[in-house]
C-alpha cells in the first residue's frame, strides 16, 4: 500500500515521511524535492519564472511516473491532491493522510528561532498563511487527517503508524 502524506510545508509531511519510510523499509518520494532536483531550482522560483501551469504539469508527470510504485511513502503538496487524475492514481492501493497544523505553528516551523518569533508578531505573515490554508485546503479528499501542531516529526510518524495499524 502507498502512504501519501499531503499538506502544507511546516506540517512535517516531508520529515515524517522520511522517518516512516525508514521505519517501514519503503522507498520515499518527495514530489517537491524531485522537481527541484530535476529543474535545479527552488519550487517558488520555478513557479515565478516558468509559471504555475508548468509546475502543475511537472507535478502531474512525476505522480504519473511513481503512482504505480507499491509499498512506498509519498510526500505531496496540497495542489497535487486537488487534481482529480493525481488523486485517482495515488488512491489506487494507497491512503491519503492530510497533515495540518495551526498557522502560528507552521510559521514558526518554517522560520525557526528569533526570525520566526519576529514574523509571528507581524500579523500579515499569519494572515498570509491563514489565507493560503483557506484557499488550498483539500483535506476533504484525504482518507485521514492528523493535526501535527503539538507533535515532533517522530511523533507524527508514530501517529501515522498507529493510524495505519488500527485500520
Amino acid at each position: 500500500m502507498k502512504i501519501i502524506l499531503a499538506g502544507f510545508n511546516g506540517t512535517w509531511r516531508k520529515e515524517a515521511g522520511e522517518i516512516l519510510s525508514r521505519r517501514l523499509s519503503r522507498k520515499f518520494f518527495d514530489i517537491e524535492k524531485i522537481i527541484e532536483e530535476k529543474e535545479k531550482d527552488r519550487i517558488a522560483h520555478i513557479s515565478q519564472i516558468k509559471g504555475i501551469d508548468y509546475l502543475r504539469r511537472l507535478e502531474n508527470s512525476i505522480v504519473e511516473n511513481i503512482a504505480s510504485t507499491e509499498d512506498c511513502v509519498i510526500s505531496v503538496g496540497p495542489d497535487v491532491i486537488a487534481c482529480d487524475k493525481n488523486r485517482y492514481l495515488l488512491k489506487n492501493n494507497g491512503i491519503i493522510i492530510w497533515l495540518t497544523a495551526e498557522p502560528s505553528v507552521i510559521l514558526l516551523r518554517l522560520h525557526p528561532g528569533k526570525e520566526g518569533g519576529d514574523l509571528l508578531k507581524r500579523q500579515n505573515a499569519l494572515a498570509q498563511i491563514r489565507q493560503i490554508i483557506k484557499e488550498h485546503d483539500f483535506s476533504k479528499y484525504a482518507d485521514r487527517i492528523i493535526d501535527t501542531s503539538s507533535f515532533s516529526p517522530e511523533e507524527t510518524a508514530d501517529r501515522i503508524q498507529q493510524l495505519l495499524s488500527s485500520g
